[in-house]
């Protein structure tokens, strides 16, 4: 559990021995964030989101849908709008963004970021030894976990796959990882 008053306490410190304004109004802002956190009833999602983090997850997603189309009308009916936000559709990542000039939330397709998965392929968990033979068996496997993990390498027909959870819409998922990449040779 987080010890927000803690990280408010640090924070304050710093405050007071802070000489820069621009330092100033960085730590205000912190505070304040924490502040609105802990009094809009959000710190349990916060510290999902840490542990998220700390654990390597897939990037943050507020919602899934099916179609672009489904997405699109459920977002524009969402009051209040998104500001911004990752979306799923289908699986393939999206970004919400709402326009205030037009009053409509736009989706702009993302993909699941590169880097994330090559970070995956070259240091993230090491292939856990479970071997499929298609991407339907491992489905099955997966939706048959009880605690699914938030990512463990899977084998499917011989390539390398990510089984990720995200456990903020309780939905599950593979994705082909990339080769990995030999590491610099120093001269």
């Amino acid at each position: 559990m987080m010890h927000f008053f803690d990280k408010l306490e640090v924070l304050g410190r710093h405050l007071e021995a802070s000489a820069s304004d621009k330092e100033k109004e960085a730590l205000r802002f912190a505070m304040d964030s924490l502040y609105f956190i802990m009094s809009t009833g959000q710190s349990l999602d916060f510290e999902a989101y840490i542990r998220s983090e700390e654990a390597l997850a897939p990037p943050l997603v507020i919602a899934r849908f099916e179609t672009r189309q489904e997405a699109e009308a459920a977002l524009n009916a969402r009051r209040p709008p998104l500001d911004q936000a990752y979306v799923l559709v289908a699986d393939d990542y999206y970004s919400a963004m709402y326009n205030p000039k037009n009053g409509r939330t736009h989706l702009v397709q993302r993909g699941l970021p590169e880097h994330y998965l090559a970070d995956m392929a070259n240091d993230g968990p090491k292939p856990s030894g479970l071997s499929f033979d298609s991407k339907a068996e491992a489905e099955a496997w997966l939706r048959q976990q009880p605690t699914p993990p938030q990512q463990v390498v899977v084998m499917i027909a011989g390539a390398p796959f990510l089984a990720a959870y995200h456990h903020r819409i309780d939905y599950r998922v593979l994705y082909p990882l990339p080769p990995t990449t030999p590491p610099a040779s120093e001269t």
